[in-house]
This record gives structure tokens, sequence and C-alpha cells, in this order.
């Protein structure tokens, strides 16, 4: 690393180049990705609709456009799993209540950063890589977490920190790994226009400050506050819709295909022959044919009239829905996301929790696999805000961050029968089984579990104090 360091200074370029050189993916592919999920882009692979439902050139210039029909699994596969990893904000619980433990959590909410969590992780699983980046900026007169730290008491710093997601369609970043697997730089590549010209910005992160050039010219090259790289990664080996990526397209295709069919034969096509007058208008209510009728032939006798017939076709196609609803269980079973169309779910009627959490398990399962990753990402944030506390915005914190961990605790989006719930809790507080601390924590009504609980204790205390109500 220290060489790439010195070459930072003597051949930006030719450094640039190295770190590139270790990143595991492609910007192309990525690109390719993006296409896919966000700009519908069918024309990929051998099995998509653009390379099967192509339109077809005819005499005069005239085109006959196929029937292209574009479904959003890429983004319902994406969006649910996403939603139900992180969907519902984490619950940080602290090793130690205090001033510092407060602050934190002000820093988090004012960020929204469990927001910025749901969008690095949909942005992970479409586009395979995502990063947040931390940063400390000046406090002014006008922050929000410097009026929020004045209502707890807790003195505010000169400067706050501040937090961004690193988007791949707003830029390249690039990460790069000891053998061991720890980041010893950050590089994120990205164009600004300034004035008329645009301008190739790259900056660079080490444990100790940050190298920002402009067009390879040295911008700056200062302390970024923190005593590590203020940049949490995650990746993953592709888009999470590729598991399923086959029949997705085989079932945007055969859809597309029973539509160009039903143009042809879904709906009746009127088949006349000779002369047929007074034809009604298709707005007409009552329909009317007059079909003249004459005599000819060499002998005169000969009938000669037209005639009026629909044709359409008989046989339903049992076939094309067969296939296209066993698609859509392919999908849902490889995917691990069901169908929840409004159809679907109309169907179910009025089912109980426990139902509604065995039709998601597949679901959960794959959520949960995710959470060890995610849950890994949520410390790094919270490690990366304590180091940026206690060395640049609240240095007299610092030894309260000596002790202070976090345990995540993930919620589920799922619904849930609160007077079930509240009556199992009951009665396994009253049986000694958890505590009234959890169980409040289980119902999940409240985000200050311990301040319900000293709520709780002082109604109780109330109660007991009013004397009894005589009556005669």
């Amino acid at each position: 690393m220290e060489d790439i360091l010195e070459l930072l200074k003597s051949d930006p370029k030719k450094a640039i180049e190295t770190i590139r050189s270790q990143s595991t993916k492609k910007s192309d592919d990525i690109d390719k990705y993006i296409k896919e999920y966000r700009d519908f882009d069918r024309n990929q692979r051998e099995g998509q609709l653009e390379k099967i439902q192509m339109d077809k050139n005819l005499d005069a210039g005239k085109v006959s456009k196929m029937v292209k029909i574009y479904i959003n699994h890429a983004q319902n596969i994406v969006e649910t799993l996403a939603a139900f990893v992180i969907g519902k904000p984490v619950t940080l619980i602290p090793s130690e209540d205090n001033n510092l433990a407060k602050l934190v959590k002000q820093i988090w909410r004012v960020n929204r950063i469990d927001s910025k969590i749901l969008d690095s992780t949909i942005i992970k699983f479409s586009q395979t890589q995502v990063a947040m980046q931390f940063y400390i900026v000046d406090a002014g007169e006008s922050s929000i977490l410097s009026k929020i730290l004045a209502f707890f008491s807790i003195k505010a710093g000169v400067k706050e920190i501040k937090v961004k997601v690193l988007d791949n369609t707003k830029g390249t970043m690039t990460p790069y790994f000891d053998t061991k697997g720890d980041m010893l730089l950050f590089m994120w590549e990205y164009k600004m226009k300034e004035g008329d010209k645009e301008i190739n910005n790259v900056q660079i992160w080490n444990t100790d400050n940050m190298l920002h050039l402009k067009d390879l010219v040295p911008f700056s090259y200062l302390p970024h506050g923190f005593d590590r790289i203020p940049i949490v990664y995650d990746s993953q080996d592709e888009p999470l819709w590729y598991t399923v990526k086959s029949p997705i397209d085989r079932h945007e295709v055969a859809l597309s295909k029973l539509g160009d069919a039903n143009d042809y034969s879904g709906h009746p096509i009127l088949v006349t022959e000779g002369v047929v007058e007074n034809m009604p208008l298709k707005s007409e209510s009552g329909k009317h044919f007059n079909i003249p009728i004459k005599l000819g032939g060499d002998d005169g006798k000969t009938v000669i009239k037209g005639s009026v017939s629909f044709l359409e076709a008989k046989t339903a196609p049992e076939s094309n829905k067969l296939e296209l609803d066993k698609l859509e269980d392919t999908i849902a079973y490889g995917s691990g996301i069901p169908n929840l169309s409004l159809e679907k779910l109309k169907s179910l009627g009025n089912v109980a929790e426990k139902t509604v959490k065995l039709m998601f398990l597949a679901t959960d399962i794959k959520a949960s696999l995710k959470q060890s990753y995610t849950r890994t990402f949520v410390e790094r944030c919270l490690n990366i805000i304590i180091s940026g506390v206690t060395k640049t915005t609240n240095t007299s914190m610092a030894n309260e961050g000596k002790g202070l961990y976090y345990d995540i605790q993930f919620n589920s989006i799922l619904p849930s029968d609160i007077a079930e719930t509240v009556t199992y809790l009951k009665d396994a507080v009253e049986g000694k089984f958890v505590s009234q601390k959890t169980a409040i924590g289980l119902i999940d009504l409240v985000d200050d579990h311990d301040a319900e609980v000293l709520q709780i204790e002082l109604e109780n205390k109330i109660t007991e104090a009013k004397p009894p109500i005589v009556t005669k």
C-alpha cells in the first residue's frame, strides 16, 4: 500500500490504474445489470424478448410491430427481499446507556440511516455492489442535530457527521483489499461539470486521509476525521434475479407471443363473400346485414348471393395458460418471492398469523441468509460513527467509546395479530418466562423500551396510591 501512496504523488494515472486492476467488478457488467433492472433492456441474452420478438419489415417500408410485454420481475424480487431483510428499521441495542450512545442514536436518526441502508440493500441486490460514505462537515446554526442534542442536554460539537450512498449510476467504486480481506484503500471516480467543462474527479481514502484529484491533478489531501476508512462497502457475485433469469425471460416471451396470437385470432374476425350492402357500424347495438340475392348462370336460375361469418378460435389456449402458470410458479420457487398479486391475496380470505408466516417461509429463509451480511454492514456503520465522534466531533466522549458496542435486532415487516401477541406475552410475563422489557420489545409498539417500562411503573404507583372507592 505504501508503494501506491507514493505512486499517487509521482504518477497518479499509474496509481489509479493499479487500484483499478484489483477490482473484481467490471463496469460493463454493472451497466448491463442497471439497464436490465431500471430500463427494461431485454437485448442481453439470446432467450430475451428483444432477441425473439423482433419487428418485421414489410413491403412499401411498412413495419409489423411485434407485441412486447415487459414484466418487472427483477424489481419485484429485489425490492421484496430487501424489504424482508431490512424494510423495517433495525433495533440498535447499546452495551452501555451513556451520552455517546444517545449521540449515536441521534446521528443515526438525523441522517435517516435506516432509509439509506434499505436503499443500499436494493442497490447491492440489483447492481452487485454498493458503498456508504461518512464525512464530517461544520455544524451550522441551523443544524438539526445540534438542536436535538440541546434538548437532551448534550453539548454539541462544532462539526457533525453526515452520510451518503454511493451509487454505480453516479460513478465507479473500487475497493482495494489486502490478502486477508481488509480494505486498505477505497477509490470513487465520478464526473462533475464545472462551468462549461466536465471534470474527472477521483477520491481515494486510506486510514487517515482522503486524496482528491481533478483531471489527475491533486486538489486536496486532508485528514478525513475518522480512525479508519469512512466507507462501508458490500458486494455480491450477481444480481438477485439471476437465479431465475431463464424462466423470467421465457415468461416475458411466452406472454408476448400470446399477445401476438390474440391479435390474430383472439377476437372475432368478420369474413364476407360476395356483395354485402348496409354494413352496420360497430357502434350500433342492433346489427343488420342486407345480402342481395340474384339469379344468374347460363340458365338464369342459379342463385348468387354473398355471406357473412365470423372467423374465431374455437379452442382455448390451454397449453399457453399452463406454461404461464408454471413459469410463475418456477420464478416464485427459485427466487423465494411468492406471487402477491391482488387476485392471489383475495383468494386467501381471512388467515391466521401463523399461516401468513408459513406462506412467506421461503422469503424469510432467504432474508435470514442475507441478514448476516447486513448485520456486518450495520455494525461497520456504527463503528465509523463512533470513531468520528470520539476522534473529531466530540472528543470528550473518547472514554465512553471504549466499552460501547451494539447488538443488532432485525424486525419483521409481516403483519401480526396484536391481540394474540399481547395475550401470549401477558401470560409469559406473569409466569416469569420473559421480562416486562422483553415483552414490550416483542410487541414493538414503542421505540424506547426503557422509558415505557418506567412509565408503566409510574402509572402502577399512582394507581396503588389512590384511596379505594367506598360505596354505600
